[in-house]
């Protein structure tokens, strides 16, 4: 019977172990993305937005208008975008200068969004004076632009 009890007991964690997650991934209408859930600070929510600080200081939003659903993975599946009219993008005297409507999203090169905003129209203009030097990848519908700030 001690036998029985300690072949349970052993093989007890195998049966017990939880899923384990490495990312929290946000969908909208127009976008999915990963985040590591190490650099998750914290979720909160700002006027119409649902936002992700990480420990970085970063933060990611979404309108909550456009969002879907958010999920623990154990992969990276995000950091994809769903088709959207063209636009222009050019950099004009350190900031992004966009035509077109959809979501900009600036990327540094670990892949993570350090901004995002909603552009409208004729010549949507981001500022990029807060951003440490360095390199970006800007994206807008089917267009990408690389930043040397």
């Amino acid at each position: 019977m001690k036998r029985l009890i300690t072949i349970l007991l052993l093989a007890m964690p195998s049966f017990m172990m939880a899923d384990t997650y490495n990312y929290l991934t946000l969908t909208s209408t127009s976008m999915e993305q990963s985040i590591a859930l190490k650099s998750v600070r914290k979720i909160t929510f700002e006027g119409s937005d649902i936002v992700v600080t990480t420990t970085d200081g970063a933060t990611t939003s979404m309108p909550l208008a456009n969002f879907s659903q958010f999920a623990f993975t154990s992969v990276a599946d995000g950091i994809r975008s769903i088709a959207r009219p063209a636009a222009d993008l050019c950099i004009e005297a350190g900031r992004i200068v966009a035509d077109g409507q959809g979501l900009l999203l600036i990327y540094n090169t670990n892949g993570q969004v350090v901004r995002q905003q909603y552009v409208s129209g004729s010549r949507s203009e981001v500022q990029l004076y807060d951003l440490p030097h360095g390199l970006y990848i800007a994206r807008l519908g089917n267009r990408t632009l690389k930043v040397i700030r």
